[in-house]
């Protein structure tokens, strides 16, 4: 079975838009989105909208889903928490019709096994489906005593795949912001066997330049982590 997995979207529109016909194009038997639409950028309802159009998704809620459905049903406090450590994407969304997105994202599970496979999608890990880390140098020896044999997580944004004794480890890293110094990726995985390939999204990062400056963001870091990307 031929799986296409991506995660980490993060409001990044031209990313996603540049990532779509690739993924569509895969003609997997599964896509697989491992959450996070939500957070950082501003093309969240856009992307919503596109994400519609995948065949056979599956879809799950990440932490910043969670933290935009805490925003979006009135906590205050994570409102200002996130305007602060994040930036501006949360109030961008509040004040567009998001009645929608919040009702789907309410609806999606935080982890899931994959009918009939030893397949465990989670966006953070099995033991902290929203908000654990598993890292390229992570230690994998919990991995052990769960049941499934392939995992498929986000959440660092770093692509990977990695084994432990029979255990199979895959990120797909993030279509929004990738962190480990290159472009945007996504992830064609063979099940059972748990072979991969990274795939690579090139696009125009100018667009979303002008976004940040047209927000008027304080938090400089929503331009850097794109530098690292295109090699600027």
């Amino acid at each position: 079975m031929k799986v296409c997995v991506f995660s980490d979207i993060h409001g990044n529109g031209p990313a996603f838009n540049a990532a779509l016909c690739g993924i569509i194009s895969e003609k997997a038997d599964i896509n697989v989105f491992l959450g996070d639409l939500c957070g950082y950028y501003y093309d969240q309802l856009e992307i919503f909208l596109l994400l519609q159009t995948i065949p056979n998704l599956i879809a799950l809620k990440g932490n910043h889903d969670s933290l935009f459905l805490d925003i979006y049903h009135g906590d205050n406090n994570a409102r200002r928490n996130y305007l602060r450590r994040y930036g501006k994407s949360m109030e961008q969304l509040l004040m567009s019709e998001c009645y929608e997105l919040a009702a789907w994202l309410s609806n999606l599970p935080d982890s899931l096994i994959l009918n009939n496979e030893s397949v465990h999608l989670c966006h953070g890990s099995p033991w902290s489906p929203a908000d654990g880390y598993i890292y390229p140098d992570t230690t994998l020896d919990r991995f052990e005593s769960e049941d499934a044999s392939v995992f498929l997580l986000g959440h660092t944004h770093y692509p990977m795949h990695r084994k432990t004794g029979r255990k199979i480890i895959i990120n797909p890293g993030s279509l929004g912001q990738p962190r480990h110094g290159g472009w945007p990726t996504y992830a064609l995985v063979e099940l059972p066997l748990g072979s991969v390939e990274f795939r690579e999204v090139r696009y125009n990062i100018d667009p979303l330049y002008c976004q940040i400056d047209e927000v008027m963001e304080n938090n400089p870091y929503l331009k850097e982590v794109l530098r690292r990307g295109s090699n600027e």
